[in-house]
């Protein structure tokens, strides 16, 4: 039978298993999450900013847009920009720009318009002036993707060299190509691909492609190109997996290698933009400022882009920046030149998956046995430990792990155990509460609402101590109290008992009219039980003294002629049958056997040798160290035979006891009934508080032989 722990657990595991499930669904919620992650830590500690990379941005700002005129513009002005650029010695000039039409502002174009004028060869041609300026040196031209699923032709400048197994159709898929007019692919050192998918990122320029594929050839991306290029390098190396087809690995670009993903993306690194890195085009193709330009744009990779508003490429970085679209091709060459890369390996998602499935059922077994808050502290350490180790993978190596996977994955499952165990073991708890609240210890309560295995409903033989309590003389009580007084003293004094059984993680079996019945050693285990029910004996016989001294209950015995209110305690020790007992509808969580017998009985006893505390039975354990007196052995209804009984004087033997002893001793190892007689009344004189005990010893002398 499942236990509501044992469910609990269940559903904690059915929750960690449905997790990772969804993991490897992927659906649009998890990939958001996760991409949101790896931006967290991006805004944490982002790139920093080095003042010793050489890249630069060629700005078609709002600024040159007022001072050269609405875009597009003629190809007369960007050949003035590649010149200007090649003056001031830029490593290489690449667009961001897709050419793919003539240019409809040259001379020779109009002129193709108007009548009579198309032959003439002296109108200058800005396309051809565009592609002379081009010619021959480090300008790489950019192509993108239409989208549509058109017959591609991919004009590629560069060389690919590969090892592993064949990874042509791993990265993404070029769907049509727009790309720059021939006459200007002809004339430029290279071209790579601009396109982007942010559909796959939710719109955020987290990974962009370097390699895409025509499905028959490998295409470089404009940063690829732009690297190439720059280092003079005719000829890409790309490492696939020697293992799985179509798995790319890394790139090396001449002397420099980044890693990629599979597909062939890079994770941009992002730094906080810098407007300083971005030189505003009207300044590069006026001319007038070369001197100042020098030092900015001499030796650099230039990227040439639009940040403009109405020209509409705008891209929001992992920063959650806007930034243009020019600036993620800048800011990606900056990091593969400065060496500083983000990579997400196989075997981090690997990790994640196992980290989720272990913790996730250890912290689900952990919650279906410990306490609430337990829980949430197990899954507070787990989350700390989780974050600071996916925070110090990226600090230390770049490495994105994911956080929001095991967050959700554990936030659940301690959910669900929470939830299982405030529903159905909780549930079980204010069940056995309600049961034992009233009749137990509160330590004692918690120790079987913490361990409820260890109470068996159904009933076993346990070694216990029972004990009887009963008010003395209750008869006369009852005729001379009226009745509202009478309930008022019996609830008094039925109170300070059983404040005193409590207090010695007894369990509180029944109320009796008058008297109580106790037990110890169930329904938990505890160990000197007869010690412990002593010693409540004893903390029952001082909560009478004091009942005695109230006020109220104080004036009873010269009001009413009666004596001072007082209780007979029995106590056995021995094995007993602990259980529910009643019927299927009702029933009370109680004791039967021989033992509860003897306690009864001995609480009868104590009327017959004139004492308050009697123990029937062997003394066991720490109770052999109390201050007890040798009972004799006395017949008790339905015994065969005498049992041997102890009075209990006081909790340890002091020296004052021992000498009371050692005289008692004495006088009952006398042979002459009259000497022993004559030294009863000299020990009841010496010890008044045990003069009823002493005065019934002469009428039992024959039970102690």
């Amino acid at each position: 039978m499942l236990t509501g722990r044992r469910v609990a657990a269940l559903v904690g595991a059915l929750v960690v298993v449905l997790s990772i499930l969804a993991r490897a669904a992927d659906p649009y919620m998890m990939s958001s999450l996760r991409g949101s992650g790896f931006d967290s830590l991006q805004r944490l500690w982002p790139r920093l900013m080095s003042d010793t990379q050489p890249v630069r941005i060629i700005d078609i700002d709002e600024a040159s847009l007022a001072k050269l005129g609405q875009w597009p513009w003629s190809r007369k002005v960007m050949a003035k920009l590649v010149d200007e650029a090649m003056e001031l010695g830029a490593a290489v000039v690449a667009f961001d720009i897709v050419f793919a039409e003539p240019d409809r502002l040259s001379p020779k174009s109009i002129a193709a318009e108007i009548p009579g004028l198309a032959s003439s060869t002296i109108l200058e041609d800005y396309d051809a002036t565009f592609s002379a300026a081009m010619a021959g040196r480090p300008v790489v031209l950019a192509m993108a993707s239409t989208g549509r699923a058109a017959p591609t032709t991919a004009p590629i400048k560069t060389g690919f060299a590969q090892t592993g197994l064949d990874a042509t159709r791993a990265p993404a898929r070029l769907q049509g190509i727009t790309t720059a007019l021939p006459q200007f692919n002809a004339g430029a050192a290279g071209i790579g691909s601009i396109s982007i998918d942010l559909s796959r990122e939710q719109g955020v320029a987290r990974q962009i492609p370097m390699l895409l594929s025509t499905g028959e050839r490998l295409v470089p991306s404009l940063v690829v190109e732009a690297l190439r290029v720059a280092q003079g390098a005719d000829t890409l190396l790309l490492h696939a997996s020697p293992d799985t087809e179509n798995a790319i690995e890394s790139l090396a670009v001449g002397d420099l290698a980044m890693p990629l993903s599979e597909r062939g993306e890079l994770y941009v690194y992002y730094r906080n933009h810098d407007p300083a890195l971005m030189v505003s085009a009207v300044r590069l193709i006026s001319g007038e400022e070369r001197e100042a330009l020098r030092p900015l744009l001499e030796g650099h990779v230039l990227f040439v882009g639009a940040s403009a508003v109405g020209l509409l490429d705008i891209r929001t970085t992992a920063l959650g920046e806007t930034v243009p679209g020019v600036s993620v091709h800048a800011q990606a060459t900056e990091q593969i030149l400065a060496g500083q890369f983000l990579t997400r390996p196989e075997w981090g998602v690997a990790l994640e998956y196992w980290f989720v499935f272990l913790a996730g059922l250890g912290l689900a077994f952990f919650g279906a046995w410990a306490k609430p808050w337990k829980t949430l502290l197990a899954l507070a350490v787990a989350l700390l430990t989780t974050g600071t180790a996916v925070a110090a993978s990226f600090r230390g190596a770049g490495l994105l792990l994911d956080t929001t996977f095991p967050f959700l994955a554990l936030l659940l499952t301690a959910a669900s155990v929470i939830a299982m165990r405030l529903l159905v073991t909780d549930r079980e708890g204010r069940m056995l509460r309600q049961a034992f609240g009233q009749y137990v210890a509160a330590d004692v309560l918690t120790e079987i609402e913490n361990n409820p295995q260890a109470l068996k409903l159904g009933g076993e033989m346990r070694d216990v101590t029972v004990m009887f309590v009963d008010i003395a003389n209750f008869t006369p009580l009852s005729e001379k109290l009226s009745p509202q007084e009478l309930v008022l003293v019996v609830n008094r004094l039925l109170d300070a008992v059983s404040t005193e059984i409590l207090a010695e993680r007894g369990t509180i079996d029944k109320y009796i009219g008058d008297a109580v019945m106790a037990f110890w050693n169930a329904p938990v285990s505890l160990p000197d039980h007869q010690f412990h029910a002593a010693r409540a004996a004893l903390g029952i016989r001082r909560a009478i003294e004091k009942l005695n001294r109230e006020p109220l209950l104080a004036e009873l015995p010269q009001k009413y002629g009666i004596p001072p209110l007082a209780v007979r305690v029995g106590m056995a020790s021995g094995e007993a049958c602990v259980g529910n007992m009643g019927s299927t509808t009702r029933f009370d969580y109680s004791v039967l056997g021989e033992t509860v017998n003897i306690a009864a009985r001995a609480e009868g006893t104590g009327k017959h040798i004139g004492h308050d505390i009697v123990l029937a039975g062997p003394l066991l354990g720490k109770s052999q160290a109390m201050a007890w007196l040798d009972g004799g052995a006395v017949e008790m209804k339905g015994k065969s035979g005498p049992q041997v009984i102890h009075a209990l004087v006081d909790h340890d033997a002091r020296p004052s006891f021992m000498t009371l002893k050692s005289d008692f001793d004495g006088m009952m190892s006398l042979r002459s009934i009259k000497k022993r007689v004559g030294r009863v009344r000299e020990l009841a004189a010496r010890h008044p508080e045990l003069s009823n005990f002493f005065s019934k010893l002469p009428e039992r002398f024959d039970e102690y032989q």
